[in-house]
Order: C-alpha cells, then sequence, then structure tokens
C-alpha cells in the first residue's frame, strides 16, 4: 500500500497539473474565434492592421481591411481627424491599455460603445451584455493613422470576450476554487483515520471508551492504529490481572480478619479491645476501597437519568439520622447521565471528607451552563495549593493535622476524581471564602436525547 507522505505529495501535484492545465486551456481558448481558428491577441491585431494601412497605398486599403475583418471583428475607414480621444473616451482605461500597445508612436485613439462624435459616459455592462459573455453593444474602437485617416473597429462575441477576459477569468477562479475544495476534500479523507485516533485517545478510560478502530488509510496510519489497539488491549489485560489479584488478596485476607475479631473479643483490657476494633476497623476499610478503585476501571457501568439534587437529599438525611446536619442549597431537580451507585459515592466521600475534619459541611448543587456543579464547603484549615494535586492520588496522606481520611484508607478523594473522570467532569479544590476547603465537581448535563 501507498504510505501517507507519497500519497500527500501525489495529491500535491495532481493538484498543481490541474491547475496549470486549466490557465492554460483558458489562454489556448482565449486565442480561438467564433470558426475555431487561433488568432493574435487583439491588441496586436490592431497594431498590425494600422501599420499595414499605414504602409499601404490608399487603392489597397479595401483589400486589407476585407482580408483583417471577421464575424466579429469589423473593420471600416473614414475620413478624419477624431472628435475627441484617449481619457475623453467612454471607456479610457481600455483606450490606455490599447494606446501603449501600438508602440512608441503615438496614436489617437477612442474607445467606447457609439461613435466619438455623439458621446456618452458608458459602463462595461452595456458591453457584455446580461449575461457577461459579451451579447451587449459591439466595443467600438477608432484609430487615427498618421495621414488623417479614422480606423473604424468594431469588436463583439469572442473578440470581445478576448479583449476584456472577464467571463474566461471568472470560469478559471471557479475551476481552480472547485480543484482546491476537491483536493481539500482527498487530504482530509486521509486525515481522517488521524483524527478518529485521537478522538478515541481521548476516551481512553473513560465510559465512551469503544471498540477497536479499523485498521484503514496509508501505511503508516494503519500501523499507528494497530499499535493503539495492541496498547489499549494489553492495558486492559493488566488493568484485569491486578484487579483479579486484589480481589484475591482482599478474600483471603477477609477469613484472616473475621478470625481476628473473634479473637478480639478475648481481650479483657476495654481500651485495648476498642483499639484493636479500630484498627481492625481501619483495615477493612483499606481493603474494601482499594478494590473499589481498582475495579473502577473494569466495572460496566449502568448509565441512566440520574437526579443529582434527590441523590444530595438522601445523602443529607442519612447525615442527620447520624447526628449531623448537613445544610443542602439546590433546586427543585437537576439531572445528568451518569452511575447512581458511582455519583452516591462521589457525594458521600465529599460530605464524609468535610464532616470527619471540620465537624462540618455544606453542600451546594446548581446548573452552570451545560454543566452541573456539585460545591461541598468545610471550615476546616484547608489544603496548601500546593498539594492538591497529590491528594488526588491513592493513598496520599499529609503529616499536617489535616488528613483527608482521618486514618482511613486515603482513597477517598482518588476515588471521588476517578469517578468523575469517568464521568466526562473536573474536580477542583480550592480555598472557601472566610476560611476552609471548597471542592468543586462539574458534571455534563444530561441533554434530551440522553447523550
Amino acid at each position: 500500500m501507498i504510505g501517507l507522505a507519497l500519497r500527500i505529495a501525489a495529491l500535491m501535484v495532481a493538484t498543481l497539473l490541474l491547475v496549470t492545465m486549466t490557465i492554460l486551456g483558458a489562454f489556448y481558448l482565449q486565442g480561438v474565434d467564433d470558426s475555431g481558428e487561433r488568432r493574435a491577441p487583439l491588441p496586436q491585431r490592431i497594431d498590425a492592421i494600422v501599420w499595414l494601412l499605414e504602409h499601404t497605398a490608399a487603392s489597397d486599403a479595401t483589400k486589407v481591411l476585407h482580408a483583417a475583418s471577421t464575424t466579429d471583428f469589423q473593420l471600416a475607414l473614414r475620413a478624419g481627424p477624431l472628435a475627441m480621444s484617449g481619457d475623453a473616451s467612454e471607456l479610457p482605461r481600455v483606450a490606455r491599455v490599447l494606446q501603449h500597445s501600438l508602440g512608441p508612436e503615438p496614436h489617437r485613439i477612442w474607445v467606447g460603445v457609439g461613435d466619438e462624435r455623439e458621446p456618452r459616459r458608458r459602463s462595461l455592462r452595456s458591453v457584455f451584455g446580461r449575461d457577461g459573455m459579451g451579447g451587449g453593444q459591439p466595443l467600438h474602437i477608432a484609430v487615427e493613422l498618421r495621414d488623417g485617416r479614422v480606423l473604424d473597429i468594431d469588436v463583439r462575441g469572442v473578440a470581445l470576450r478576448r479583449v476584456l477576459g472577464r467571463p474566461f477569468a471568472l470560469a478559471v477562479l471557479l475551476l481552480v476554487g472547485a480543484i482546491g475544495l476537491a483536493a481539500l476534500w482527498a487530504l482530509r479523507s486521509q486525515l481522517r483515520p488521524i483524527e478518529a485516533l485521537a478522538r478515541e485517545v481521548e476516551r481512553v478510560g473513560t465510559a465512551a471508551e469503544g471498540p477497536p478502530l479499523p485498521e484503514r488509510g496509508a501505511r503508516e496510519v494503519r500501523q499507528l492504529v494497530g499499535a493503539f489497539n495492541r496498547m489499549r488491549e494489553r492495558i486492559h489485560l493488566l488493568i484485569e490481572g491486578r484487579t483479579r489479584m486484589l480481589a484475591a488478596i482482599s478474600h483471603d485476607l477477609g477469613t484472616y480478619l473475621t478470625r481476628l475479631r473473634l479473637r478480639i473479643e478475648l481481650i479483657e483490657d476495654p481500651g485495648q479491645r476498642a483499639r484493636a476494633e479500630r484498627d481492625l476497623g481501619d483495615m477493612q476499610l483499606l481493603l474494601r476501597d482499594s478494590l473499589a478503585l481498582a475495579r473502577a476501571d473494569q466495572r460496566t457501568e449502568h448509565r441512566e437519568q440520574v437526579d443529582l439534587v434527590a441523590l444530595a437529599r438522601r445523602e443529607c438525611d442519612e447525615r442527620r439520622a447520624g447526628g449531623t446536619a448537613v445544610p443542602l442549597d439546590a433546586p427543585a431537580e437537576l439531572s445528568i447521565r451518569g452511575d447512581a451507585v458511582a455519583l452516591a459515592r462521589v457525594l458521600g466521600n465529599l460530605v464524609g471528607n468535610a464532616v470527619r475534619y471540620a465537624g462540618h459541611a455544606e453542600l451546594r448543587i446548581a446548573r452552570d451552563a451545560g454543566f452541573a456543579e456539585i460545591t461541598v464547603d468545610d471550615r476546616g484549615p484547608g489544603i496548601p495549593a500546593a498539594e492538591r494535586e497529590a491528594v488526588l492520588e491513592p493513598f496520599y496522606r499529609r503529616d499536617t493535622a489535616r488528613n483527608l481520611d482521618d486514618g482511613g484508607s486515603g482513597l477517598g478523594l482518588a476515588i471521588v476524581a476517578d469517578i468523575v473522570r469517568r464521568h466526562g467532569g473536573e474536580l477542583r479544590l480550592e480555598d472557601r471564602p472566610g476560611g476552609g476547603l471548597r471542592v468543586r465537581v462539574r458534571l455534563p448535563v444530561a441533554t434530551d436525547r440522553g447523550q
């Protein structure tokens, strides 16, 4: 198969060849009249005819006029001089172009639609007509010869289009534009597999991750897509192996922890028994959270319309039943598309951390454009800006007074960050105005189509 570099080079060469052929074809057509014969450009024709008439006897002038005249190029001689010329012409710009083409010897020239003896200011529209193809009035050119006679030239049809060239120029521009658009489409078709790969890379590790990408396109692109598919498969196998290992360890340790809990009952000292029970509880929490974090990448989430406000009210009710009042500021309803169990854990972890450290939490839910925003405030010591990225990592514990899990697993915020990422959201830690920590979670709001 042809490589990407060769395909792009071939596309560029083909585009340049088409543009060149278009311009050459237009140039060729400019020199062909209605009979299919090639003619010299109009200024050169006029220059040659003027020279012949000035160097030919007056008796032979009629033969020259007859030989040089065509259907769209009519010649006639009359007595002069010209009534006006040059910039006084109806079309002074065309007059200056023709004046320049007649060589170093000056000639008085009139260019217009009518006779110079009855001048009226007109535009090129009256010459080209409504169709822009020279279907209007003939272009009249009058050249005063050195002997005083005036050569009248009426130009129409193809000859007229060769003079001013507007239809041909328009056709060339349109054709070149079409070639450019076709080249752009062809180039985009070559880059489309790379764009699909970039989108799929962004989805890796999220619920939107799709099936393996088809290997198509240039050789290098197919190799790249194939390497990505194999790499993603190896990552999934590694995650599966890690999860199986942690599940096995959790199961075996759970058996030993159950035995230890039975033996704790044999400890006579109440204080020692309470501390041992607390340690066992921490160990079970660590195992549970570690396994939950490991299974997060494998778990098939059940996506549905989830009312965040309802989840928040349930969390606040559970905290109130446990003796902690958590005020809630929220609208009547705000739904997103997600996993209700995972989102409930986000609210539980965030509120639980705030209550554990500050003894108080404030929960707010609001809509901000296309996002649902969950905000949890507390009045604790807060977290320095330098450590806010680190506290989202698994098992991170601060050595200062504020430990986000207070002897727990060290996985609370790591689990929250993973769930938010899998829902296409954003988690930020900020300073609360007046002191304390503010945790802000932004999640895409569900659309009417459920996307």
